[in-house]
């Protein structure tokens, strides 16, 4: 008889276990010095908004120029060498943040540790496709997703605190630690060979073959195609919500708190869709987004007619959002990893990500811009009236998984 799947039951075996231990100081390696970079960039050196945009395309554009690239590697080695060595690539870059004094050539190094986490990532994909039992695949992936929210809430915020102490250069050092104790751990995560698969083919070649297989699978398409769209519809007004909050008005800290309230509600968002994710995983993604969108379009009315709202109901829509945010990726990952073959799912994941990250690009010029010439609550309505849409029209489509 089968066991029930359950985070214990999953907790319960080894490797899992262990890959989940070793994602823990990785994904904080991922934000830990981000509040030290940007302290570095604008305290230390003087620079502006125009360094910070370059920054903020040193941070995406890796998993969209290399990203596919790195996942041939991913699909043709070790998965357990691609983990270790990835997490090592990545302490030794970090040291050299800490010895540079040009803005230029930081911003070079924070590209080129993007670059090697883009064969972290897959590998991460990877490990879980063939190490978990089909009937645990939604649970290990809310399991990581929570990990990974829990790095970005809590790394900044360490990292800011840290900087009150040390100089950004020490923080730099102890980034590159936690990656380091990553590396180490991996080493103890053991995971089955793969069948080899068509690989021999060129390089460049092979990258495309994840794009290939979306096509391949209506499903992944479908799942694709839904969280590209999904993340366009959010980038709209995901960096307008301190604007927002001043229209309410809330102050700083409010928007401290809201930033912690949406991480909060993601966490907790991926505990709850790994449990789901494996059942009906498109049907979960539809409803998510259409009362993601709902909450969204009435936060955006409310502001557009002037009415007032209390703190806390601020906060609970916030972390609503980033549950709902929670839902979608969870079983998308899980979609992946289900309707893969072993020996390309890094490279369809990479793709997968790469396209994402550029149609997510837009969203926020295309989000300003509307902000700039009709109000901030309008691009929200127009974010959550396009998570409406996507949900019903996806929940439409698929009647059937």
């Amino acid at each position: 008889m089968k066991e029930r799947a359950s985070y214990s039951s999953l907790i319960r075996l080894p490797v899992p276990r262990r890959l989940a231990v070793a994602s823990v100081p990785a994904d904080f390696a991922d934000w830990l010095d981000y509040a030290a970079i940007v302290a570095l960039l604008v305290y230390g050196w003087g620079h502006g908004p125009l360094v910070l945009a370059g920054f903020a395309l040193a941070l995406s554009l890796p998993y969209i120029l290399v990203g596919p690239l790195m996942a041939v590697i991913v699909d043709r080695a070790s998965i357990r060498r691609v983990l270790v060595t990835s997490n090592l690539g990545r302490s030794l870059v970090t040291v050299a943040f800490a010895f540079t004094g040009d803005a230029a050539v930081l911003l070079g190094l924070v590209f080129l540790r993007g670059a090697i986490d883009s064969a972290f990532t897959p590998a991460r994909q990877a490990a879980i496709q063939a190490t978990t039992p089909a009937h645990l695949l939604g649970h290990a992936n809310g399991l990581h997703q929570a990990i990974n929210q829990t790095s970005k809430i809590a790394g900044p915020a360490i990292g800011g605190l840290l900087l009150a102490f040390w100089p950004a250069q020490i923080v730099f050092l102890l980034n590159s630690g936690l990656s380091l104790i990553a590396a180490l751990i991996a080493l103890a995560v053991t995971i089955p060979s793969r069948q080899p698969g068509n690989n021999g083919g060129r390089f460049f070649t092979e990258s495309l073959a994840g794009i290939s297989e979306f096509r391949r699978s209506r499903r992944l398409l479908v799942a694709l195609v839904f969280s590209a769209f999904a993340y366009f519809s959010f980038f709209l007004y995901d960096a307008l919500i301190a604007l927002l909050a001043e229209g309410f008005g809330f102050g700083a800290t409010a928007f401290g708190l809201s930033i912690a309230a949406s991480g909060l509600g993601g966490l907790i968002g991926a505990l709850a869709a790994g449990r789901i994710a494996g059942k009906r995983p498109i049907t979960t993604m539809a409803v998510a987004a259409t009362i993601s969108g709902l909450t969204t379009a009435t936060v955006a009315a409310a502001a557009i007619s002037g009415w007032s709202l209390h703190l806390a109901t601020f906060l609970l829509v916030l972390a609503l959002m980033g549950g709902a945010t929670a839902f979608m990726l969870v079983p998308y990952r899980t979609i992946v990893q289900a309707e893969t073959p072993h020996d390309r799912i890094g490279r369809v994941f990479a793709a997968g990500e790469a396209v994402i990250m550029l149609i997510m690009l837009s969203a926020p010029l295309i989000g300003s811009a509307i902000a700039a010439r009709w109000g901030t609550p309008t691009a929200f309505l127009v974010g959550g009236c396009l998570l409406v849409l996507l949900g019903v029209t996806t929940a439409v489509n698929v009647r059937r998984e």
